[in-house]
């Protein structure tokens, strides 16, 4: 007879494949299920086994239930290991059987849910060779492979490290996808040409199609994975390997497992969900700033932004634009004081040309222009990248960029005076308040579907009726953006989502 100790997410699979074969067959667990094989009396059920097959959770589970069953083991008995735990347990466990004169086998596996239902499991193997030969046909019901590597614990040390490559690969997928997507590549078109790619893995093509899902029921829990990777941690630390990749593989492992440890391993990706108390978050970015200083600092920088710069004498910080003759943005500013002098600060990739476009008009005025951008203290406070989406506040360049018009992304209240006198651009403005539209507008949206791209397109009866512009992730309110409507579709709410790059529809969303 076989005792099969475990019946979690693969010993319980496993057990279905020794059973289909009519094999003999006991089964035990922590806590009870509905099975026929099941039995209470651990004991027992350990004097009648031949062969033992282990598959609980960690070394703490299997150092507890083996100390109980060590009194029923004897010689022409075997106990085979086949949960993950450290090497030092592996070695216990050789030791203990030695001792009584048990078999045993150092044999844990690599596959998940779906391959132990099948029976396509790989086992590592180290012990005896002899006493592998005698298990083989055993082992092979719920295995496709069975790779020989020596004596214990080198199959507990290469499934530990395998394990290590897959939890780390399985982090760099998700934030490869969740970069691409934010810069507009559909995530369906990157798993595409990942495929072309000498970085594709087979475990890139199990978990990013349940990934683009939302999709986490546990092939391989992120409560396992993360107790395995903290074994890599304990070997590197005892090799003396420097292993800060691992660390921070066992850290994102961690913060999944606190979110709900029952998880997939691959709900690492949920790293880039933002909680309610994340969302009082902000960031201190770097910036371009500007100072102009000198008697005519105010009047001639009111005549080049859209805003009323007299605003900042209170101490508090305005924004505006800097728009072409024809109306279109350049730039979007923040502007505040420092005594006398005026602070201008925008995105630092653009200080140079900010720098050009405040000199441009330059020519009489008692003005002195310094560029203090590669300042180590020119930095902006900014929303969390999330409670910006969710308020509806456009960022550059998303949704503020060059050539845009202002009142399209809701700039009036923000960063336009319509009282404060001349500036360029300014009868452009004036005129389109005036006529109280514009061919497009910004809106806040609700998403179906996870890791939907920035650029792509909103669709309604196949025609194109807006883009999307920024993308978020928050726990509880799902999937959050920020786009542009186009005006002939305003009487419309729900939109189709078609990827950027193939035109396919991959979700849906609606107004929020």
């Amino acid at each position: 007879m076989t005792l099969l100790l475990g019946l979690g997410i693969i010993g319980s699979r496993c057990a279905d494949q020794l059973a289909a074969t009519g094999l003999p067959l006991k089964t035990w667990n922590r806590s009870l299920k509905e099975r026929p094989d099941l039995i209470t009396d651990l004991s027992t059920a350990a004097q009648e086994a031949q062969t033992i097959l282990c598959y609980l959770r960690d070394d703490i589970a299997v150092r507890e239930i083996f100390t109980l069953i060590k009194p029923s083991l004897s010689e022409k008995k075997t106990f085979i290991n086949h949960a993950t735990i450290d090497p030092d347990t592996t070695l216990w466990l050789a030791r203990q059987c030695q001792e009584i004169g048990c078999g045993f086998l150092d044999c844990p596996f690599t596959g998940s849910r779906d391959a132990a239902a099948t029976g396509e499991l790989v086992y590592y193997a180290a012990g005896d060779p002899d006493l592998l030969e005698q298990h083989r046909t055993l082992l092979q019901i719920t295995s496709r492979e069975i790779l020989y590597l020596g004596q214990p614990p080198a199959a507990t040390i290469v499934k530990i490290t395998t394990n290590l490559a897959t939890a780390a690969a399985v982090q760099a997928l998700g934030e490869a996808v969740e970069i691409s997507r934010r810069h507009g590549i559909d995530p369906r078109s990157w798993h595409e040409a990942a495929k072309l790619n000498g970085c594709y893995a087979p475990a890139m093509g199990m978990k990013l199609p349940s990934i683009l899902e939302n999709n986490f029921s546990p092939h391989f829990s992120a409560e396992n994975m993360a107790k395995d990777t903290q074994y890599a941690m304990q070997l590197a630390h005892t090799s003396g390997v420097t292993a800060d990749l691992n660390h921070l593989t066992w850290a994102r492992l961690f913060e999944a497992e606190m979110r709900d440890a029952s998880e997939d391993f691959s709900a690492t990706i949920r790293q880039h969900q933002t909680t309610d108390l994340e969302l009082e978050d902000e960031d201190d970015i770097s910036c371009s700033r500007i100072r102009l200083r000198g008697p005519d600092a105010e009047r001639y920088l009111n005549g080049q932004v859209s805003n009323d710069v007299r605003l900042t004498e209170d101490g508090r910080m305005i924004e505006a634009c800097l728009l072409d003759a024809k109306g279109k943005l350049q730039f979007f500013v923040q502007i505040h004081r420092e005594g006398d002098d005026f602070i201008v600060q925008g995105p630092i990739e653009v200080a140079e040309e900010l720098y050009a476009r405040l000199d441009k008009y330059l020519i009489a005025d008692d003005v002195e222009l310094l560029d203090e951008s590669m300042d180590d203290e020119a930095f902006l406070t900014v929303p969390n990248e999330t409670r910006r989406i969710l308020e509806g506040l456009p960022k550059w360049p998303n949704e503020i960029h060059p050539g845009m018009l202002p009142p399209e992304a809701g700039l009036e209240e923000r960063s336009i005076s319509y009282t404060k006198g001349c500036y360029t651009g300014q009868e452009v403005i004036s005129r389109m308040k005036r006529a109280g539209k514009t061919n497009r507008h910004l809106v806040k949206l609700s998403l179906d579907k996870p890791l939907i791209p920035t650029t792509a397109k909103l669709m309604i009866g196949g025609k194109e009726a807006g883009i999307i512009t920024s993308v978020a992730s928050h726990i509880a309110k799902g999937e959050v953006a920020l786009g542009y409507r186009l005006r002939k579709f305003e009487e419309h709410e729900t939109f189709d989502i078609a990827s950027p790059a193939t035109g396919e529809i991959i979700g849906k969303a609606s107004l929020r």
